[in-house]
This record gives structure tokens, sequence and C-alpha cells, in this order.
């Protein structure tokens, strides 16, 4: 079919069912009035018809945007649609349900479903280059969103790694030991006199001294004496060394019996704070705090 039978077939509704294109008149009559987008309209249902072999389009004629009709071989005259780009040029939808492929929403944009044609820069048409042109525009979009997200989230390690914060913490307080009292011999002895003298009146002198002797044997010798101890048995020795100097061995007897009594001894006691050995350490573990909230922080 060539250009001027498809333009004359537009102008009829049972011509344009019958090439599957679902137009109104007032539609028909638009497309028809603009050469551009008749053409575009004609190479759209070559696309869609490959069976159908179109000998080559004559050039379109001119026609004059602004004549009140516009004759087309087959047709009656109509009223003109504006060219492309006026001010008022009205939308020509494409029915959707009446063609395989989605089809432009207005006659300006008839270029739009797949495999259009635009109107070359030195004349005739040329495929649409838009829609891969978008996808690389919204693939470098993606990529660069990505790669500042990658960015942020590297900065953002490394100064949590370099602003981290390590610190001791105490997982188990330290138990400190405790004592209690214990009574304990110290080793040495204490030694008392009570006022019994071991001699008595009229008793012989030597004997006095021997049972003297006997007390201090008892008490204070062999023995390791406190402070107060040593100095009591060392008084008694004394008074046993006088006693031997003025009459040991004669017939002397005893007078009175003086002020030494009965010596006794007994083991010194001392109190000490022994450990209960229940001392324990702190359990701790090393904590690392980064940017103030993550990790250990506490």
């Amino acid at each position: 079919m060539s250009f001027e039978e498809f333009c004359s077939a537009l102008w009829r509704a049972d011509t344009r069912g019958a090439l599957g294109i679902g137009l109104t008149d007032d539609e028909a009559q638009q497309v028809l009035a603009d050469p551009a987008t008749a053409q575009n309209w004609y190479a759209y249902w070559l696309s869609t018809n490959p069976e159908v072999v179109a000998p080559p389009a004559p050039a379109a004629p001119v026609v004059d945007p602004y004549a009140a009709t516009a004759p087309y071989p087959g047709s009656e005259q109509f009223p003109t649609a504006p060219y492309p780009g006026a001010e008022q040029h009205p939308t020509m939808p494409y029915p959707a349900e009446q063609f395989a492929g989605a089809a432009p929403t207005s006659a300006a944009a008839a270029s739009a479903y797949p495999g259009a044609m635009q109107p070359a820069a030195a004349g005739g048409y040329a495929p649409t280059a838009s829609a891969p042109a978008t996808k690389r525009t919204g693939l470098w979009v993606t990529l660069s969103i990505l790669g500042a997200l990658l960015l942020i989230v590297v900065i953002v390690v490394v100064a949590a790694f370099a602003t981290a914060r390590h610190w001791t913490k105490t997982d188990v307080p330290e138990q400190q030991e405790t004592f209690h009292s214990e009574d304990y011999k110290t080793g040495r002895y204490d030694v008392t006199m009570d006022a019994t003298s071991p001699c008595w009146v009229d008793q012989g002198w030597t004997d006095c001294i021997n049972l003297l002797v006997a007390q201090y044997n008892g008490a204070c010798a062999d023995v390791t004496l406190t402070e107060d101890a040593s100095t009591l048995c060392t008084s008694y020795l004394a008074e046993i060394d006088r006693m031997k100097s003025e009459g040991d061995g004669g017939d002397y007897v005893v007078v009175t019996v003086g002020g030494f009594g009965s010596l006794h001894r007994t083991e010194e006691m001392a109190t000490r704070q022994v450990s209960n050995n229940d001392h324990r350490d702190a359990v701790t573990h090393e904590a690392v705090c980064y940017l103030g909230f993550l990790g250990e922080c506490s």
C-alpha cells in the first residue's frame, strides 16, 4: 500500500478498521493535516505489517498549516490540525488495545513505539536513541549513588577504628581478704610469785636455801622468759646468792621467812589475726567502644 492509499484509508472509518488503526474521525483528520505525523503513522503501520511491501513513498505534499482544508486523494475536505509544536496541537492517543505494542499517547509522540522513526536533521527519518541514552544515564546515577554510599561506609569504619576507646571492664569485683582472731602460745613463760614462803622459822639455813633454789629451777631455769618474768627470776636468784653468802653450810637457822614466796610458771598466750584465705582477684576483660555507642561503651 502506498502512502497516498494509506492516507485515503485513514479518512474512512471502515478502511481504518481494516488496517487495524483505531482512530476516530476527528483524530484521523488531525493526523492527515500534519504530513510528518501521517508519515510516522504510515511507517508505524508498515512496521506492524512486515508482509506488506510498500513502494517508495513520494515526498509528502507541502501543506499550509493555516489552510482551512487539506485535500487527499479519495477524501473529502476536512479541518486541518496545527503543525507539531504549535501551541494548540491536540493530543492524539494511540488506543493500546488496537495494536500489539505500546502506542504513543499523542500525535506529537508518535515515534515512541518500538522501531519508530524520527525526522532526521537533513530530511528523512532516523531511529530514535532516547531510550538507550536514558538507560545509560540511570545506570551512571545508580553507580554514583552506590559509590558515594560505599565511600561513606569506608570513612565511618576508618573513623570508628581510629577513635575507638579501649578500657578494662570489671565482670566480678575483687573480694578483699578477711581475718579472724586466734589465741596462740608465744613460746615464752610468765613467772609469778605468791606470798607463801617455802621456808619456815627455826628451819636450818641451808635447808631454806635449797628450797629457794628448787623454786628457782622449777620456774625460771632453761626456758624463755617474758620481760616481767626475767626481772622476777633475777631478783629471786639474787636473794639465794645473798643467803648463801651469809651462812651456807653453818648451823644457822631461819629467824624470819622474809619477803620471797613460792614461784609459779605459765606459758605466755597472745592473740593474732589469722587470714580466712578468701581473697579473690577481680575478673576483668578488655572492652572496646566505637563511636561512643557501638560495642561496650558503658
